[in-house]
Parts: C-alpha cells; structure tokens; sequence
C-alpha cells in the first residue's frame, strides 16, 4: 500500500448469593441497545488510530481511522456506552465505500442539533455542543456536557434520538434586547434558582478568573432574573449581591462564546494510484477469500483508491483516506468487479 502523508497542522471468586438471581436481567440491560429508528449520522472525523470492529465484541479490526473526514452513520448504542460497542456504517447517503461494523461510542464525537432540557423550564445543554454519550434507551439518548470554563462540571439531559448527530451544526445566537443589563459574577461560585426568593435548582462552579457573562431586564426585591447562552443556556434567578452589574452599554447586543470549526486531517497517497468511480454496488471483504462475509460495500458512485491486484483480488481504499486496513488485512473486491 502506497504510504500516506498528513499534510496538516483469573478472574476472582466471589460468594453465590441471592442477589444473583438478577444475573441474567442485568446482562440483559447491558447488551440492550437502541432502537432500529435511533441513526447518528454526519460527516466528521473519527479519533486517529481508533478502530472499527466486525464484532460488538471480540472480533478482529477491520479498519483504522486515520483523522480525516469520515461519513457515518452510529445505531444500536449500547445501554451503557462506555461498556460496549455501537454499530457504526461508514456512509451517511451519499455514495460511498461503506465498511459496516462495531466501534467504541466514545471514540466518535456527538453533538446535540437542539437545546437539550436540564433542568426543565431553566437549564439547556445548548445546541451545536459536544456531548458524551452516557445511556440508551428505545429511542432516546441522555447525555452529558462538560461545562466550558468549570471545575470538571458537567450537565446531564435526555433527549429523543433525532435531537443528536455526528456533525456539528451552526450555534444559535441569542438576541439581546437593547435595554438588557451585563452581570457577571462576582466569586467562583453562583446559585441559580427557580424564581425570585425560590428554590435552588443548580449550583455553577467555574474555575478562578473565568467569567461568566449574563444579561437581565427584570430584578425584584434583591433578585435577579438572568439569561445566557453559551454551551448551557439559562433562565433563572439569582441573588444581586452575588453579581456583579456591567455599566450600561457594556454588553453586546447579541452574545455568543467563540467556537472551533471541526477539521479532518487533510491525507495524501505519496504515489496517488488511480481513481475510479464505482458503476454499481461490490461487496468489501477483509480478506482475499470468496468464504469470507462482506465487511461492506462499495456503494454505486462512490470513488475509490485501486491498489495492488493479488490472485484475482484488487485491494481499494476510500478517496477521503478516512480509514485504512489493518497491516493483516485489506478492503478486497474480486479483480474481475473492478471499475475502469
């Protein structure tokens, strides 16, 4: 295979008890996975070096990622992400060579497409934000953000499937109304609540010198009602001697945090082989071997890497170079399926 260049910057007994009667059932709810209608799908970077899987468990590799753009598509998560594997597809709709398999849910970044409820009615966990999967239901997601500029903080919130994707959307401004006041606050530390005088509902911790900024056109009786939207949005009261009011004029009219577009790595073959464009559907297999089952498929239209051709076998490679296989194995097409 050509090289590719990066041009851019025994286990221990226990006792039987009782409690083991619930064996079976908490097994069952950790291989449970999402529903066939809950599909992740975007175009993004997967983690270099991370690893696609022809197993939920077990199994062999049969893909590298390399850092580049990869189009995919996430489904049947695991109840419990962090304890298992997701189905991931290497295309999202458009023609592509698609490699379906299994991968660590962690290793594939998520976003929320909407504002996601914390707190109902006072906290979100604002849309186009990074998140990390933390369970699985049916058809619906909980989520976890860490929260920008805190003490390892993070905001947890459940939402249907569709409220999340692999790629990362434009945020959304919020308007400022012309006569809104600045505060910020004035210690590390704040306590948001519900209403006026009310219950506490979330404490915000954040780091020493970081500032939160937060605008308001209400205040009643030593309260203050704030709004902000960042990676959390927030609608709640505070206490006034626990803020600190900018001088008018100080706030802008609209206020977003800055964010970081998400690059893929930009790869190149040193020898570029030829490219073709794929006429009809060819199954992918990891190995040089008809008995071999399909690890995927080269969708029609897609283009493809032709490499070298071994006893009847062409090995391929996706023209984005988002993945590559392992040292043992290949993307094998039988020669005589070969686009020209």
């Amino acid at each position: 295979m050509p090289a590719i260049s990066e041009a851019r910057a025994e286990p221990a007994q226990v006792a039987v008890s009782a409690a083991q009667v619930t064996g079976a059932a908490a097994q069952a709810a950790v291989s449970a996975v999402s529903g066939p209608t809950c599909k992740l799908k975007g175009t993004a970077p997967v983690n270099k070096g991370a690893r696609l899987h022809d197993a939920p468990s077990g199994g062999r590799t049969i893909a590298n990622f390399t850092g580049a753009l990869v189009p995919m598509t996430l489904s049947a998560i695991p109840a419990d992400p962090s304890a298992g594997r997701a189905r991931l597809s290497t295309s999202e709709g458009s023609p592509a060579l698609r490699l379906d398999g299994y991968i660590a849910p962690s290793d594939v970044a998520v976003y929320t497409t909407r504002d996601i409820p914390v707190i109902q009615g006072h906290i979100w966990i604002s849309s186009a934000q990074k998140v990390k999967l933390v369970a699985a239901t049916g058809d619906s997601l909980r989520a976890e953000l860490s929260i920008s500029g805190s003490e390892r903080q993070t905001a947890k919130g459940s939402a249907s499937c569709d409220a999340f994707s692999l790629q990362r959307s434009s945020p959304v401004k919020m308007e400022v109304p012309g006569s809104a006041r600045g505060y910020l606050m004035k210690t590390s530390t704040i306590e948001l609540l519900d209403r006026a005088d009310g219950d506490v509902i979330f404490t915000l911790r954040m780091l020493e010198g970081t500032a939160q900024l937060f605008w308001s056109t209400e205040a009643k009786s030593g309260f203050v009602h704030l709004m902000s939207r960042g990676d959390l949005t927030i609608d709640a009261w505070a206490r006034l001697k626990d803020l600190e009011p900018l001088k008018k004029g100080e706030i802008m009219d609209q206020y977003i945090p800055p964010t970081t577009a998400v690059a893929g790595a930009q790869l190149a073959l040193d020898k570029a082989p030829p490219i073709v464009k794929a006429t009809r559907a060819i199954p992918v297999r990891a190995r040089r071997d008809v008995k071999e089952k399909p690890v995927g498929e080269i969708e029609a239209g897609a283009e493809i890497y032709l490499l070298e051709t071994v006893a009847g076998w062409t090995n391929v490679l996706p023209k984005a170079l988002g993945m590559t296989p392992p040292d043992e194995g290949g993307f094998w097409i039988p020669a005589a399926e070969t686009p020209k």
